[in-house]
């Protein structure tokens, strides 16, 4: 009896703790958490956009901009009655565009139909006119769906194309199927035409041989990395490479078998980095760089469903070797499927699932991990209320800073090797910051008050 009291106090003391804000120890580091929101019904997408909101995807069916310092949700798109919803199919990946304060293009996927046996999936354009998410445009249609293995995990390249990735809906042949969009990661430009450079002429297909990617990422050295589902076996984290064929269902995880070895060699087909047997159910990936939060920094992070928990590893300096990884918030909050980071280093976590710690009903929320040495969402959204626009360009960059206070921000420059390659400084209002001398490449835009707080990070890719 004594036990059962320990333990139901034990899950009140979590709950307590999990609903309000509090702190623990990630290796080291001392972290706040709080929850940004509560109450999403699986929340598939989350992003923080330009606006100092996080978008979200709900896989019933909605799109919304919730406030992470007021905790409030305001609906901008309502899909619940148009979407076939069931099981892992439904309201999925999301992608803003690029240079959004601009464009305000915001690209979407989900799956359609009245069963499993007509399902339909497909990519559809929206435009945000500061209310809602109006005049959809079709890009790319009728993809074969199902109720699982649907992928559809978006990602922008520097040169402004858009990857998605495509699930097998169930039936393996299609992932070696060249005229199926099936098993594949789709590269599209933003108006739904096929980039003429595409590896396969006349076809949106950039890579193949997938059984359902969950996963995309792009990390400062240029590099595309994919997480992938594997049976129940060899969960994959793969490097992308164009016109790579990545062996499913031929091949689960490495080369390693009699009949593998042979498809593998006749069918030019790329190896995983690492992969995990039992399967562990990876999400979605962030490359996270803060040097106040060691466990993390310079580190791939991937969200874990099956296993409940972030994955940290450490890459070789070619980017081609996992060569440590570790494991944080096992069984913490449930079933981790997304992440984004804030404009301060903040993550942002969405949560769905059984959480064993937190037995009340209101399982699927948006957690905030807020490292030291930072300066809050609501600091920044109090003092300073910044925009920078185009974060690909060739040459100019606009820096919109209004500043009730009026005081001026150090901007840097920093290369990918942390390197500083310029500084200036910005004040109230707008300017322009020019990248004339910096050669191609991916550059990290940060602003710093007078007491040298960071206040916004920004990537930037110069074409």
């Amino acid at each position: 009896m004594k036990h059962l009291l320990f333990t139901l106090s034990l899950f009140l003391f979590f709950a307590f703790k999990i609903n309000a804000q509090s702190v623990i120890q990630i290796g080291s580091t001392t972290v706040n958490v709080d929850t940004a929101y509560s109450g999403v019904d699986v929340p598939w997408e989350i992003l923080y956009g330009p606006d100092n909101y996080l978008w979200v995807t709900e896989r019933k069916g909605l799109v919304s901009r919730i406030d992470p310092v007021a905790h409030t949700k305001t609906v901008i798109l309502d899909l619940t009655a148009s979407i076939y919803a069931q099981s892992e199919a439904g309201l999925l990946g999301m992608k803003l565009h690029p240079n959004f304060a601009t464009i305000k293009e915001v690209f979407l996927v989900y799956t359609f139909g009245s069963s499993a046996t007509n399902a339909k999936e497909r990519l559809v354009k929206y435009t945000y006119n500061n209310t809602s998410l109006v005049n959809p445009q079709i890009l790319i249609d009728s993809i074969d769906a199902d109720i699982n293995h649907n992928g559809s995990r978006l990602l922008f390249l520097p040169d402004g194309t858009l990857l998605m990735t495509t699930g097998d809906a169930l039936n393996t042949a299609n992932a070696q199927n060249l005229n199926s969009k099936n098993g594949k990661v789709l590269r599209v430009n933003t108006n739904g035409t096929i980039p003429a450079n595409n590896p396969f002429p006349g076809s949106y297909v950039y890579t193949y041989g997938h059984r359902n990617p969950q996963g995309l990422l792009l990390t400062p050295n240029g590099t595309v990395y994919e997480s992938e589902h594997g049976p129940s076996n060899d969960d994959e984290f793969q490097i992308l490479e164009s016109s790579r064929n990545y062996g499913w269902p031929n091949v689960e995880g490495f080369c390693n078998l009699a009949a593998e070895i042979t498809f593998c060699s006749a069918n030019n087909v790329k190896e995983p980095i690492f992969n995990w047997s039992p399967t562990i159910a990876p999400a979605d990936l962030i490359y996270y760089s803060n040097p106040g939060f060691p466990e993390f920094h310079d580190k791939v992070i991937m969200a874990v469903l099956k296993d409940k928990k972030l994955v940290a590893m450490q890459l070789n300096a070619a980017g081609t070797l996992s060569v440590s990884q570790a494991s944080y918030l096992t069984n913490m909050f449930g079933r981790l499927r997304d992440l984004c980071v804030g404009p301060n280093n903040e993550i942002y976590i969405a949560t769905n699932g059984t959480n064993p710690t937190n037995p009340s009903p209101n399982i699927n929320q948006i957690i905030k991990l807020t490292p030291p040495n930072t300066v809050s969402v609501k600091e920044i959204k109090a003092g300073y209320n910044t925009l920078v626009y185009p974060t690909i360009t060739k040459e100019i960059i606009t820096v919109e800073l209004n500043n009730p206070e009026a005081e001026d921000l150090a901007l840097k420059i920093s290369d990918v090797t942390g390197s500083i390659v310029r500084k200036d400084k910005v004040s109230s209002g707008k300017q322009q910051v020019s990248l004339n001398g910096l050669p191609q490449g991916i550059y990290f835009l940060t602003l710093h008050d007078l007491d040298n707080k960071q206040v916004l990070i920004k990537k930037i890719i110069k074409e």
